[in-house]
Formats: structure tokens, C-alpha cells, sequence
């Protein structure tokens, strides 16, 4: 075989090798970022989900008529009728800031 056909399917070879590095080297760099946002995904699912669960533990709790009551005491500041209410000021709070 010639040298200069030697050189050439030489020069072939390793511009071949080159590409196909760097076609798997780009590949793997791609392999990475997706399993950096499938990792990200997956933990959003989790809060997500858990979210979920609250809120249909709390869909629950409000079919219950004692729950019901007692945030609208609680947060509405809701009473019985015949019921008082009394407020009790903090000292370090101004009068302004009672409901």
C-alpha cells in the first residue's frame, strides 16, 4: 500500500474517531441535563402530591360540622347566638390591630 493512501485512510480513521467522540460526548452531556430534570420532575411530583394529600384531608375535614364550627370560630371569630365573645388586648399590641 502506498504511503500517501496510507496517510490518507490514516487521516480518514481518526477524523472518524473524532466525530463519533464528539457525537458521544455531546449525547452524553444531553443524557446528563435530562436526568438532572427528570430528577427535578420527579421531586416536584412528590411535593405535589403531598399537597394533594393535605388538601384532601382538609376536603374531608370539612364535611365534618364540628370542623366547620370550629374555624368559624376560630377564623371568623364566630360565636352562638346567646354567646359573648370577649378580646383580650395584648399589652404590646395596639387596640387598632384587634379584629
Amino acid at each position: 500500500m502506498p504511503a500517501k493512501r496510507k496517510r490518507t485512510v490514516s487521516i480518514l480513521l481518526i477524523a472518524a474517531v473524532l466525530y463519533f467522540s464528539l457525537l458521544f460526548a455531546g449525547q452524553y452531556w444531553r443524557s446528563l441535563q435530562l436526568r438532572r430534570a427528570l430528577a427535578e420532575l420527579q421531586a416536584e411530583i412528590q411535593i405535589v402530591k403531598a399537597q394533594n394529600e393535605s388538601m384532601s384531608k382538609e376536603i374531608e375535614r370539612l364535611h365534618s360540622p364540628a370542623y366547620i364550627e370550629q374555624k368559624a370560630r376560630e377564623d371568623l371569630g364566630m360565636v352562638r347566638s346567646g354567646e359573648l365573645l370577649f378580646y383580650f388586648q395584648d399589652r404590646d399590641k395596639p387596640s387598632a390591630q384587634l379584629p
